[in-house]
């Protein structure tokens, strides 16, 4: 029933999208100016009229009918006297709004909207030859009064609908004994099979249709009528019926071969089973036996055996052959280890590097030498913030302080021929990231780009906030870097293989990749001669537990 429903509805949408094309053309001519003032024209003569019949009229009417399947016909009416009939347009000597002219055998006009203006739907019986046959007729008339200024003469546009199409789209499905279109009137205007086509409307009633036939209704939505869709259900009963002796039979059959298949593949996995809890447990006891692979197979059991029987073949090994050599490279490695944690007790303290530098810088400021005490003052900064940096996560304030210190020291090895600015979004600046992410950026733009060139090096750093997350950009105006190397640099920060000479990018994209995974990016420009561009793309982060 869901798939009989589901079928009348969808053939009850294609010919209420059919109909509904009609409707949208009639209401595409009731706005064109054009035909407006075609009918609206006194003509002089017949060869006026027919010069602006043929250079419009034509030329507007005939491509619909051409191309629109569910358009058997257009048809203009105005009771102008000096238009004449043809094809397209036809002369109203009295109006008529409902039969337009036309000895009706049969018919009834429905508005489809509440407008007085609005389309209307007509069916009809116009006779093709009197009192010997008639043909059917489905109309969507609507007036034609848009423009008010072109009121001399009534007008009104007749889109006729192809029945032989409506009929053609019912005859598509094959779930349905017959489907039938009728009206509000119940008059049959269309049918799969049974009901005559042409000629005097058949007048459809549930009532009279024979015992045992299911009935289902689909209203269209846009126009008043309905499809009627009904099948025999004794045809379906007689099936079933016929079925039934063939549906036991296979039933039981399917139950024994499905016993007889569980009790086979039950014991089979019963027996292997246990062999393997039997190995299992003369292992526990110390009993390092093997089982044969013949008689496990190959499925997830054989499997479990094949990896027992390894594990206890190298248990054996174990003990019997590399039980005493691991106890002395242990030995070996235990005391390697002290060894290498002495060597690193003797390294040099960065507090006494840091107390050295101290010392120097003393002795420049006493021989008055002040901007080399500047300098070393500088690096003693740059030295105390790696020394009280216990943590690796810093605020974004903090690094900036040690890039400054280390540009103020760029500053003075290139002297006056080295310019840099930094600009921060003040939303930034209490973020926090791993710290030295962007120093060894802005190093590698000194050393491998603005060192090259002899004058106007500069450095640009930016820092802005976007949406939910921090880019930073570091571009300079050196030498650039060819395509080749270009491209080795983009695998390597897109994970591929390290470069031997870019060990400080490499170690930056690791640790981003170690803090934030796949969320960050890092993303490389540069032209030869130009200079380059790094891009940092990293999520904004307030507190050390969202890393």
């Amino acid at each position: 029933m869901q798939r009989l429903t589901q079928a009348l509805s969808e053939k009850a949408n294609k010919i209420d999208g059919c109909i509904s094309g009609a409707i949208s053309l009639s209401f595409r001519y009731s706005m064109n100016e054009e035909l407006y003032r075609f009918l609206d024209t006194d003509y002089s003569n017949s060869l006026n009229y027919f010069t602006g019949y043929q250079s419009y009229i034509k030329n507007l009417l005939l491509p619909d009918l051409a191309y629109d399947l569910q358009i058997s016909q257009l048809v203009l009416y105005s009771d102008n006297p000096t238009i004449l009939n043809g094809a397209l347009v036809k002369r109203l000597e009295s109006w008529n709004f409902d039969t337009l002219g036309e000895n009706l055998v049969d018919y009834s006009l429905n508005d489809l909207t509440q407008s007085p203006n609005g389309p209307k739907l007509r069916v009809a019986l116009i006779p093709s030859k009197p009192e010997i046959s008639s043909d059917r007729s489905l109309n969507i008339i609507r007036p034609l009064n848009y423009y008010k200024k072109y009121s001399k003469y009534q007008k009104v546009i007749r889109v006729d609908i192809n029945l032989s199409y409506i009929s053609s789209m019912i005859n598509e499905t094959s779930l349905f004994d017959n489907i039938i279109l009728v009206d509000s009137d119940n008059r049959i205007l269309a049918s799969a099979n049974t009901y005559r086509e042409a000629g005097k409307y058949d007048i459809f009633s549930e009532d009279k249709l024979k015992s045992g036939i299911v009935v289902l209704k689909q209203p269209l939505s846009n126009v008043p009528l309905s499809l009627y869709g009904y099948y025999d259900t004794s045809i379906i009963s007689k099936e079933f019926v016929k079925m039934r002796l063939k549906i036991i039979t296979v039933t039981v059959s399917s139950i024994l071969m499905a016993f007889f298949c569980i009790f086979i593949v039950a014991s089979n996995i019963t027996r292997r089973t246990k062999l393997v809890v039997n190995l299992s447990e003369s292992i526990a006891k110390g009993n390092f036996i093997q089982i044969s692979n013949g008689r496990m197979g190959s499925d997830e059991i054989g499997i479990l055996a094949e990896s027992i029987n390894q594990m206890s073949l190298q248990l054996q090994t174990l003990i019997n052959e590399k039980y005493n050599a691991r106890l002395v490279k242990a030995h070996l490695d235990r005391e390697t280890a002290q060894a290498k944690l002495l060597a690193l007790q003797s390294q040099v303290n960065p507090h006494f590097m840091f107390n050295v530098l101290e010392c120097i810088r003393l002795k420049a400021t006493a021989k008055n030498e002040t901007e080399t005490a500047r300098i070393i003052m500088y690096v003693s900064k740059m030295f105390r913030y790696l020394i009280n940096w216990d943590d690796d996560i810093i605020t974004l304030s903090d690094e900036i302080k040690f890039l400054e210190e280390f540009l103020y020291v760029q500053k003075y090895r290139f002297e006056d021929e080295f310019e840099y600015s930094v600009e921060i979004d003040d939303a930034a600046r209490t973020c926090l990231l791993p710290k030295l992410i962007i120093q060894p950026i802005v190093e590698n733009a000194c050393v491998h780009g603005i060192e090259s060139i002899s004058q106007n090096k500069k450095i640009e750093i930016r820092i802005k906030v976007i949406d939910t997350q921090i880019s930073v950009s570091v571009s300079d105006n050196g030498m650039g870097i060819d395509e080749p190397r270009l491209s080795e640099i983009k695998n390597m920060l897109e994970g591929g293989e390290k470069l031997i000479d870019s060990v400080g990018l490499y170690n930056v994209y690791q640790r981003l990749y170690l803090y934030y995974g796949n969320n960050f990016s890092i993303d490389v420009q540069s032209k030869k001669g130009i200079g380059t561009k790094f891009n940092i793309t990293i999520p904004i982060r307030y507190s050390k537990e969202e890393f």
